[in-house]
């Protein structure tokens, strides 16, 4: 059984009530691991021109990707609750898929040095990417946000 505990949140000093340790559904868990794996294939798939542009740095961030996203699918996969590790796989898997996020919409804006052609070009793989990325940060809330099943938080 769970404990409820009152937590100060970020909206007006308001006090929130959520269960710590609340069970994670297995639909959410799978989904999340389903978006971590098509985020690694994304980056698999495209870090290869990487390495034939001769753009190492970038080349070498792709790998970091998927590998962390590699790891963090059986750690997602286990995470059957929202404490200690459990939440630690949440706030990793939310991270990554959000760093990857602002990594992806700088490159296509603003650009890195040696990939300036890449400014303007909303490729099909990188918008896939995203797409399983919003998905990883959206569950990732959730998850975090403590969903307050039969706990509301007081209305002013």
């Amino acid at each position: 059984m769970s404990r409820v505990v009152v937590e100060a949140t970020p909206r007006a000093g308001v006090f929130g009530w959520r269960r710590v340790g609340e069970a994670v559904p297995v639909w959410v868990r799978a989904v999340t691991v389903i978006a971590l794996a098509g985020m690694a294939y994304c980056h698999l798939a495209d870090v290869g021109m990487k390495f034939d542009e001769h753009v190492y740095y970038m080349a070498a961030l792709f790998c970091c990707n998927i590998a962390a996203s590699l790891l963090l699918i059986p750690a997602v996969a286990l995470a059957g609750d929202t404490s200690g590790r459990g939440r630690l796989a949440w706030l990793a898997a939310g991270a990554l898929a959000l760093l990857t996020i602002a990594g992806f919409l700088w490159s296509r804006t603003v650009g890195f040095p040696q990939m300036a052609d890449h400014i303007g070009q909303w490729d099909a793989l990188g918008l896939a990417s995203v797409g399983f990325e919003l998905t990883v940060v959206a569950t990732s809330v959730w998850v975090l946000g403590g969903r307050s099943r039969g706990y509301h938080s007081p209305r002013r």
